[in-house]
């Protein structure tokens, strides 16, 4: 296997991946969230979350098995200790980080009954599925060093949120932004790390849909 050329080859998916979400985020995403709300804009958004991202994660991860190097990431693997102890530690903090912002532990007043499903039961399975799934995987394939390929798709994972980041309005701030990407880029390395260690998705989507979950039911986005 000439490894120079499938790398090109992963990053060249990768790159058609991120136009491809460039374009459903400028002409899809945002022309919905413009003109419907509530569950109707729900619907709309995660239907094309899931086909995108999972439907297609998953057509990707079967066919290209060979290639990978957990051909079957989603056994299930409860007994990995390390995932409740990572899980434990991120509902602390966000129950401290809730505390210090709002001297109370409740339910943000911008948390609505939809963002249960777009953020626990949609995000995670999706964007592990793709990004721990099949790109983490290949790349372990790729690349002699672990670590390397863990910052990698960090980084890979960090750059897909720049799509949303770009058409949101209110436009936010560079420093915003750049602080985002770190955040996502810190997360994507530890959902990564819970999958090479676990050998499973599922602690990694179990641990991303909690975080994405708390964001939005403590902190309000």
């Amino acid at each position: 296997m000439d490894l120079k050329h499938e790398r090109r080859k992963l990053f060249g998916q990768y790159g058609y991946f991120l136009l491809l979400w460039f374009v459903i985020q400028v002409f899809y995403n945002t022309p919905i969230s413009n003109l419907n709300s509530g569950w109707t804009e729900e619907a709309l958004l995660d239907s094309v979350k899931f086909l995108i991202w999972f439907v297609f994660g998953a057509w990707l991860i079967h066919h290209t098995r060979k290639q990978l190097a957990i051909e079957r990431p989603y056994l299930f693997n409860w007994r990995f200790k390390p995932f409740y102890y990572w899980l434990a530690a991120i509902i602390v903090y966000f129950l401290v980080v809730t505390v210090m912002q709002h001297h109370q532990i409740a339910i943000s007043p911008k948390f609505k009954p939809e963002y249960f499903f777009q953020d626990f039961l949609i995000v995670g399975i999706c964007e592990e599925t793709m990004f721990r799934g099949y790109f983490l995987n290949r790349l372990l394939k790729l690349y002699d060093n672990e670590q390397t390929a863990l910052i990698i798709q960090a980084v890979m994972f960090a750059g897909i949120h720049l799509p949303r980041y770009f058409t949101t309005y209110p436009t936010l701030s560079a420093l915003t932004i750049i602080t985002n990407l770190i955040t996502v880029g810190l997360l994507g390395y530890l959902f990564g790390w819970l999958f090479v260690k676990s050998h499973s998705l599922w602690p990694g989507i179990v641990t991303h849909s909690v975080w994405d979950l708390l964001v939005v039911a403590l902190i309000g986005g």
